[in-house]
Formats: C-alpha cells, sequence, structure tokens
C-alpha cells in the first residue's frame, strides 16, 4: 500500500497579476456514477439560519454529505444514498468544550464525518453508518507538524479524514479503514500548483476525496476509488455563478462530491 505525503511549491516562469493570486474562489470538486440517488444545495448567511436548513433536510430524507464555510456564508451538500443512516450536529465556540462534546458523540456510536469553523464558532457533523471506524483527532498550530502526523497515522493503519484551519489552528481527523487504497495528501503554496497536482495525480489514477484552504495553503487528499468517476474541478469567483454552474453540472449527470473555498 502505497501513501506519501508531498508539499508542492510552485516554479517556473509563469507570471500572472498579483489581483489574481488574491481572489477568493468557490471550488467544487464534481464527479458522474457517484453512489448519490440525488443531491441538494442550501446557503445560510448564519448558522443558525443553516441549522434550521439542516434540520428540514433531514425531514426530507437528506444526509449531509459535506459542510463548507466561507466569505460569510454557511454551505451544505445533501444528498440521498450516502450511506449515513444517523445524523447528528454541534457547534461551539471554544475549540476545548468542542472537543468535549465530540468525546461524548463517539461514546454513543457516532464518527465525526466532517469539521468546519466560520463566524467565530466549531461545527461537526456526527454520523452513523457502515464502515465508520476508531478515530483520532488532532488540534496544532504549526502546519509544519502535519507531514509527520499524517505519515504516523498511516503506519497505525488510518487514513487521513477530515482537516480544515480555524481560529489559528488546525483540525485533523483520522480514522481506521481496511476498505481504503493507497492515499496520498498533498500541500500546495498556490492554487496553480494546486492545479497541476491534481493533474498529475489524475493521471497516476488517483481521485481527490477532500480539499481544504487555509493560511495560505491548499491540502488535498487523494484515494485510488471505484466510488466514481470523470472527476473534475472547476473554481469560480463569484458565488452566484456558482450556484448556477452547479445546476448545469448537475444537468450533466455530474455530483458535486466536496466542496472548498480560497485563494487563487
Amino acid at each position: 500500500m502505497r501513501n506519501s505525503i508531498v508539499k508542492v511549491v510552485l516554479t517556473g516562469a509563469l507570471v500572472l497579476p498579483v489581483g489574481l493570486f488574491a481572489d477568493h474562489a468557490w471550488v467544487g470538486v464534481f464527479a458522474k456514477n457517484t453512489p448519490f440517488k440525488t443531491q441538494a444545495f442550501e446557503s445560510r448567511k448564519y448558522f443558525t439560519q443553516f441549522a434550521s436548513a439542516i434540520q428540514q433536510r433531514w425531514k426530507e430524507g437528506y444526509v449531509l454529505w459535506d459542510l463548507e464555510q466561507g466569505y460569510h456564508r454557511w454551505l451544505g451538500v445533501f444528498v440521498k444514498g450516502g450511506g449515513y443512516t444517523e445524523q447528528g450536529f454541534t457547534s461551539r465556540r471554544d475549540i476545548e468544550k468542542f472537543m468535549k462534546v465530540v468525546r461524548i458523540r463517539q461514546q454513543q456510536g457516532f464518527s465525526l464525518t466532517d469539521v468546519e469553523w466560520g463566524n467565530g464558532r466549531w461545527v461537526g457533523i456526527f454520523s452513523k453508518g457502515k464502515g465508520l471506524g476508531k478515530q483520532e483527532f488532532f488540534v496544532f498550530e504549526d502546519i509544519e507538524a502535519f507531514p509527520q502526523m499524517v505519515s504516523t497515522a498511516w503506519k497505525k493503519g488510518m487514513k487521513l479524514d477530515r482537516v480544515t484551519y480555524g481560529d489559528g489552528r488546525w483540525f485533523a481527523a483520522f480514522s481506521e479503514d481496511k476498505t481504503y487504497k493507497d492515499q496520498l495528501v498533498t500541500m500546495s503554496e498556490s492554487y496553480e500548483s494546486l492545479q497541476q497536482d491534481l493533474l498529475n495525480k489524475w493521471k497516476e489514477g488517483y481521485k481527490v476525496v477532500d480539499l481544504e484552504y487555509g493560511f495560505s495553503m491548499w491540502i488535498a487528499t487523494y484515494m485510488k476509488t471505484d466510488l466514481y468517476t470523470h472527476e473534475k474541478v472547476d473554481a469560480i469567483n463569484d458565488f452566484e455563478e456558482f450556484t448556477a454552474y452547479l445546476n448545469h453540472r448537475w444537468k450533466q449527470g455530474f455530483h458535486l462530491i466536496d466542496l472548498a473555498d480560497g485563494k487563487r
């Protein structure tokens, strides 16, 4: 089983206006032939409003597949056919109090399937379902410690589930999963280098399963999986244009499997 983590730094003669690198973009990872039966997308300015949207989607038979917060918006990708049998969420402004809730949820049989920080709060999505194994969590400030953290987890038979940045800290979640194949994690210091990294990994047969941005760093998690095909990654600056493009992708037969936001 091959595992590796690399730091990608853009080099070469390509020169673009400085303003382009400062632009904020919404980044969607799309794929075809996913396990999902259908999808829905929600956006709210305040988490209290978004929490109500979660509850409504649960009543309609959806589960929250991916949570994102950025540029004063809480966003969620909801699916039917995601494999989760039960879900819950929690919100805490203090990371220590948040971790206490995480431990309580673990005792109740839940796994942390997504975590996000925004507007001064940590939000965790907890799920039950087949294939969710034992988890370990780390909160740290220095991103330079992350590669060794990932390598140590791999040696213990664990994979990286989620990594996110907020309030000057990184949060990483790892889990045991005997079914996963090769995992790669890359750290790119620009969106351009991330794009090149994506092209290289696709040629090697990998699919990106998670993208995160924090502290001027793009982190991509790759795996070899047969769960979906025809993967594409699109970055759009304007939110209204992104939502319109999402509908366009749906009409083409794609599903949104991961959502991120950051600087291009």
